[in-house]
C-alpha cells in the first residue's frame, strides 16, 4: 500500500503545542518550578525541530516521597562535595557550547542542549537565551559563516562614514552579541518553516507558514547562499531541505501563475527564488521529464520576451547622472517612471531595507542554461550561429553550463549594489571604480530574438506570440578593454547621443575611435589611487573593435554601442549588469528607434574567459577562437533572421591591442519597414550592409 500524504497541520493547535515546536521553547525561562522537574524521558531528534517527549514508564516499586527541597538548591547535594550547578556560569557555557559543537567546530541543532537546560533551575537560568547571549553568538559562528558579515560591516564603514551625518559613528549592529543571538534563533525557525513546506508540498501552511513569513525565509537564503563559505550550504542542503523547499514554490505558485491570464508579475520573491536556485546549483528544478521541461519553457517565455513589459535596470537606461535629488534633499518632485523596488526584511533584531538582485536577469541566465540542457525542446528558427569548435570538443558542455556554488567574496558587488541603489532619486549608489578590472576580457555568449515583424505584433499586443512564437540565438564574442578617466560631475555618461552610449555619433567604427577612447577621449587618464578634486568623479570607458562603451557609475550598468557601419541601422546599443561568476546579462536594443520609445529588444548573456563560471574547455583569448559558424545560404533564406554585419575573420589576431568582436545580428532591414524615413536620405538597408563590408 503507497503511503498517504502527510495532513497539514490544524490551523486550531493551541499556543503551547506551538511553542513546544520552536526554538523558543527551548531557550526560554521556565514559568514555573515544575517546568524543570524530570517526568518524562526526552528522545533526541537531531534532524528534527524540537526533541520530543515519550511518558516515563511506571516503576515497578512504590516511588519515595519526593523531597521537600529543590532540585535547584545547593543544600541538597552533601556538604564538601561540588556539583554541575556550583560550577561558574563561563564553565557551564563552555559544557552547553561543546554538547552542541563538534569535535572539528561544526555546530549541529541546538536541540542537544535541551537536556542540560532541564537539569536544574541553576543551570538554566545561567544558559537560557535571555540570560547568556554570548553563549548563542559563538553558536552562531560555530554553525554559520560569519566573515562575509565582517567584511561587509568594514566596506559600510568605509564608504558611508561621511554619509552618516556630519562625522557621526554608523551604528556598530554586530558589538551586541544579543543581535547575533536573535538571528541565530530565528535562523533555526526559518529551517523548521522550510522543512515543513518541503514535507507539506505547500507554500502557506495554516499555523506555520503564511506567504509574509515564506518571504521572510527566501531572504534569509539569499543572505546564507551569498555569505557561504561552506557552513551556509552545508546547513541549508542538510538542515532546510532547500531542493524541495523551492521546487514547492516553482510549482505552488510559478507554475499556477503562468496558467493565470494576462502577463506574470514579476516580484521580489521570484527574483530571490531565481538566483537562490542559481547560487545553489539546483536551477534544473522541474526538468524530471519532457514534459515537465515544456512547462517550464513555457512558464519563462514571457520574462524572456516580452521586453516592453518588464525592466531591467535599477533605473532607466537613459539617465546618465544618478541620484537625481542632492544628498541632503528632503523632499522632491518624484519621478513616476523612477520606481523604488526596495523591499523590506527583518534581521538581526531589525527592520531593514534591500533591493532584491532583478528577477529577469535571473531568468535570462536560466534560459539560456535551459536552452543548452534541452535544445531538442525547444523551437529554435533555423540560421541560427554557433561557435566553430574542433572534433575533439564535440559533445562537451555548453558555455552556460557550469554548476559551481561560489564562495562569500565573489558575492560582494552585487550585495554593494543591492544595498546602495535601492531608490534613483535619493540612493547615493556605488563608488565609481566598484566594477574596476571586472569588463576587460575576453569574453563569449550569445543573444536570443524574435524576427522584427513578430516583435511588432507581440508590441501591439499579441501575447500568442510570445508563448508560441519561435526565436532564434545567435553567439557573439568580443574582447574589451577598459580606460579610466576624470570628468567633471556634470559630464558624467558623456555628451554625445545617448544611443551612442554618450560619445560623438560619428566614427565609432574606425581604429582611430578606439585610439582616442583609449588615450580618453578629451579626459585626463586615471587610476585607483589618483585623488580627484571637487566637482569631479571617475568614469569606466571601454573600447574593443567596432564597440565603445562606459560603465554607469551610479549601479555598474554597462552600454555598449556596437557600431557596425555609419547608418543608424548598422548599430546596436547593448546595456547590462555584471553578476556574480562572470556574468553579463541584459538587452540589446536597436539604434533606430528614440530612446523614449520602446525598440527592437531582445535577451543577450556573455561570461568572460577565467571567472568562476567559464567552462575551461573554451578558449581563454581571441586569439584561441575558430571563430562562428554562420547559417547556411539556405538556412539564412529560411529564417526571416539574417547577417547584417560580420566580424572580423575567427582565427586571426586582433589588431593593435584594441581587441575585436564577432557578432551576428537580426536583419536590419526589417527596421525599414516602419514606413519612417531613413536618417540618411537615400542609404537603405541594402547600402547600409554594403557599408558594413566596407569598413571590415
Amino acid at each position: 500500500m503507497a503511503d498517504s500524504a502527510p495532513s497539514t497541520p490544524s490551523s486550531d493547535t493551541s499556543s503551547n503545542n506551538r511553542r513546544k515546536t520552536s526554538l523558543e521553547f527551548i531557550i526560554t525561562r521556565p514559568t514555573s518550578q515544575s517546568g524543570s522537574s524530570s517526568t518524562s524521558t526526552p528522545t533526541m531528534i537531531r534532524d528534527g525541530i524540537a526533541p520530543v517527549f515519550h511518558p516515563a514508564p511506571a516503576p515497578s516499586t512504590p516511588t519515595p516521597k519526593p523531597q521537600t527541597t529543590s532540585l535547584a538548591s545547593s543544600s541538597s547535594a552533601p556538604k564538601g562535595k561540588k556539583t554541575l550547578e556550583s560550577l561558574p556560569r563561563e564553565l557551564l557555557a563552555l559544557v552547553a557550547f561543546h554538547l552542541v559543537v563538534d569535535d572539528q567546530g561544526y555546530g549541529s541543532h541546538p536541540c542537544s542542549l535541551l537536556p542540560f537546560l532541564h537539569t536544574s533551575r541553576t543551570i538554566h537560568e545561567a544558559i537560557s537565551f535571555d540570560n547568556n547571549p554570548q553563549l548563542y553568538h559563538r553558536l552562531f559562528q560555530a554553525t554559520f559563516d560569519y566573515a562575509a558579515l565582517d567584511r561587509r560591516y568594514n566596506w559600510m564603514v568605509q564608504h558611508l562614514s561621511t554619509q552618516a551625518g556630519k562625522g557621526k559613528k554608523l551604528f556598530n549592529l554586530f558589538a551586541d552579541p544579543r543581535s547575533w543571538a536573535i538571528d541565530y534563533r530565528s535562523r533555526w525557525e526559518s529551517c523548521m518553516r522550510m522543512r515543513k513546506v518541503a514535507e507539506y508540498k505547500k507554500v502557506e501552511i495554516p499555523g506555520v507558514c503564511d506567504k509574509a513569513t515564506f518571504i521572510a525565509d527566501l531572504w534569509n537564503v539569499w543572505f546564507l547562499l551569498t555569505e557561504d563559505d561552506g557552513k551556509n550550504l552545508r546547513f541549508l542542503n542538510g538542515r532546510c531541505h532547500l531542493k524541495e523547499f523551492l521546487g514547492t514554490y516553482y510549482k505552488d505558485n510559478l507554475l499556477k501563475e503562468s496558467l493565470v491570464p494576462g502577463y506574470p508579475r514579476e516580484t521580489g520573491d521570484k527574483s530571490l527564488a531565481i538566483w537562490c536556485s542559481l547560487f545553489a546549483g539546483i536551477d534544473t528544478i522541474g526538468e524530471d521529464n519532457a514534459a515537465e521541461v515544456d512547462e517550464k519553457i513555457f512558464m519563462l517565455r514571457p520574462y524572456v520576451f516580452a521586453c516592453a513589459k518588464y525592466d531591467v535596470t535599477y533605473a532607466p537606461w537613459h539617465h546618465r547622472k544618478l541620484p537625481l535629488c542632492a544628498p541632503d534633499c528632503t523632499d522632491h518632485e518624484p519621478d513616476l517612471t523612477l520606481r523604488s523596488k526596495a523591499m523590506t526584511y527583518k534581521r538581526f533584531g531589525y527592520s531593514w531595507k534591500r533591493v532584491p538582485p532583478h528577477f529577469i536577469l535571473g531568468v535570462y541566465v536560466g534560459f539560456m542554461r535551459l536552452l543548452e540542457r534541452h535544445s531538442d525542446r525547444v523551437g529554435l528558427k533555423a540560421g541560427s550561429s554557433t561557435f566553430s569548435s574542433t572534433p575533439f570538443e564535440a559533445g562537451l558542455p555548453g558555455l552556460f553550463s557550469a554548476i559551481q556554488t561560489m564562495e562569500s567574496p565573489l558575492h560582494d558587488r552585487e550585495w554593494q549594489r543591492n544595498t546602495m541603489c535601492q531608490d534613483p532619486h535619493t540612493s547615493q549608489g556605488l563608488p565609481p571604480l566598484t566594477y574596476r578590472g571586472q569588463i576587460q576580457g575576453y569574453w563569449r555568449g550569445k543573444f536570443l530574438f524574435y524576427d522584427f515583424d513578430l516583435y511588432r505584433q507581440i508590441l501591439a499586443g499579441d501575447m500568442r506570440g510570445v508563448y508560441t512564437g519561435t526565436f532564434a540565438e545567435q553567439v557573439a564574442e568580443m574582447e574589451l578593454k577598459e580606460t579610466m578617466v576624470k570628468v567633471r560631475e556634470e559630464d558624467v555618461g558623456g555628451k554625445g547621443p545617448l544611443l551612442c552610449a554618450g560619445f560623438q555619433e560619428e566614427g565609432g567604427e574606425t581604429d582611430e575611435e578606439q585610439e582616442r577612447i583609449q588615450a580618453g577621449y578629451g579626459n585626463e587618464l586615471c587610476d585607483d589611487a589618483d585623488e580627484v578634486e571637487k566637482g569631479w568623479t571617475k568614469e569606466i570607458l571601454i573600447s574593443g573593435r567596432v564597440m565603445r562603451g562606459r560603465v554607469r557609475s551610479w549601479d555598474g550598468l554597462v552600454i555598449l554601442d556596437l557600431h557596425y557601419s555609419r547608418h543608424v541601422m548598422g548599430r546596436w546599443l547593448w546595456r547590462g549588469y555584471l553578476h556574480t561568476g562572470g556574468y553579463m546579462v541584459g538587452r540589446w536594443r536597436d539604434c533606430f528607434t528614440p530612446e523614449n520609445l520602446r525598440g527592437y529588444e531582445g535577451a543577450f548573456g556573455l561570461i568572460r574567459a577565467g571567472d568562476t563560471l567559464y567552462p575551461d574547455h573554451f578558449p581563454k583569448k581571441m586569439e584561441d577562437s575558430l571563430g562562428v559558424n554562420q547559417p547556411t545560404p539556405a538556412a539564412a533564406t529560411a529564417s526571416t533572421s539574417s547577417q547584417n554585419a560580420n566580424g572580423t575573420g575567427g582565427g586571426g589576431g586582433g589588431g593593435g591591442g584594441t581587441g575585436r568582436a564577432q557578432v551576428t545580428l537580426p536583419d536590419v532591414a526589417a527596421l525599414d519597414q516602419r514606413g519612417s524615413s531613413s536618417p540618411s536620405p537615400g542609404v537603405n538597408a541594402s547600402a547600409a550592409r554594403t557599408a558594413t563590408a566596407a569598413t571590415q
